[in-house]
């Protein structure tokens, strides 16, 4: 009974050293070496800036209280400071060992943040955005010449991720697609240009959209619904070395609500040489730094 006895006071005893050994774990975890290794990671090898919080460590996993990406030299169009923010990034041991796949969760801007990637799959790597406010989302908010308002879901797919590690090619290669919702894009300082024009915010019931990365951008489709409606498609030839230089060439086919019309002004006559009847159908073709003026498609 002795055995019984010690194997019993053992059991007993292995909750509070597990405890105590956890505890000694978290009190000493390389959190603040970890956050600033993944940002240096992030800038080196992708050039993405980022500001990591300290690395927790959890009973389930790994917790990254705030993780933000903030403005790059290079993105001149975009607002200075923080771009995007993931709150309470989330990695649990468990999934891991059943799934064999490492998954990421995290809050994000009133909605959700997955990514998910196989252990035996090196090269693929998928992400998740559900119910994204785009009015909190500060790259947006703190735009200059726009207010926009919205919710966002987007998939996306990287499959040639060990390419992109090891420096091999800065270009994603994968799949886009999502959608917006309840759309709502002001325009500031149209007057100005156009002293007659009374723009009302243009509204989308919905934007849905799907995209094929790669070094040509395969715009597959981008359909409008709302006060302008209908589609655009083409493609998009990346310039690595320098983005803005890339080359579009985009077909866009669209027709704008009476309301809408009707509050154009001067604006109307200039657009008017792009439509066939009521529908604006043109062809956007150029380097992005540099694009000459669209030209009308033949009516049909």
């Amino acid at each position: 009974m002795k055995w019984f006895n010690r194997l019993f006071l053992l059991l007993l005893a292995l909750p509070v050293l597990l405890v105590i050994v956890f505890w000694g774990l978290k009190n000493n975890f390389p959190g603040d070496n970890l956050a600033d290794m993944l940002e240096q990671q992030a800038a080196g090898r992708f050039g993405i800036p980022l500001q990591v919080s300290p690395v927790e460590l959890e009973w389930q996993g790994f917790q990254i209280p705030e993780l933000v990406l903030m403005r790059a030299a290079g993105w001149k169009f975009l607002p200075r400071g923080d771009l995007f923010i993931l709150e309470n990034l989330t990695f649990q041991f468990l999934p891991t060992l059943l799934k064999r796949s490492i998954e990421l969760s995290s809050n994000s801007h009133g909605g959700d943040f997955e990514l998910k990637t196989d252990l035996f799959m090196e090269d693929q790597i998928s992400s998740n955005f559900k119910n994204i406010q785009l009015k909190t989302i500060p790259a947006l908010s703190g735009l200059s010449y726009a207010d926009v308002e919205g919710v966002l879901g987007l998939e996306t797919t990287v499959n040639n991720l060990s390419a992109l590690r090891t420096g091999k090619t800065s270009i994603p290669e994968g799949e886009l697609k999502g959608a917006l919702e309840n759309v709502k894009i002001r325009l500031i300082g149209m007057a100005m240009i156009f002293p007659q024009l009374d723009l009302p915010p243009v509204e989308f019931s919905s934007i849905d959209f799907e995209l094929s990365l790669g070094p040509v951008m395969q715009i597959r489709k981008i359909n409008l619904k709302g006060m302008l409606t209908g589609m655009m498609e083409g493609t998009l030839r990346i310039n690595p070395k320098k983005l803005e230089a890339s080359l579009l060439d985009l077909r866009v086919q669209l027709v704008p609500s009476p309301e809408l019309s009707s509050s154009l002004g001067t604006l109307a006559m200039v657009l008017k040489s792009y439509q066939c009847g009521n529908r604006i159908d043109i062809q956007l073709k150029g380097p992005l730094n540099r694009m000459p003026p669209p030209k009308r498609r033949p009516c049909s």
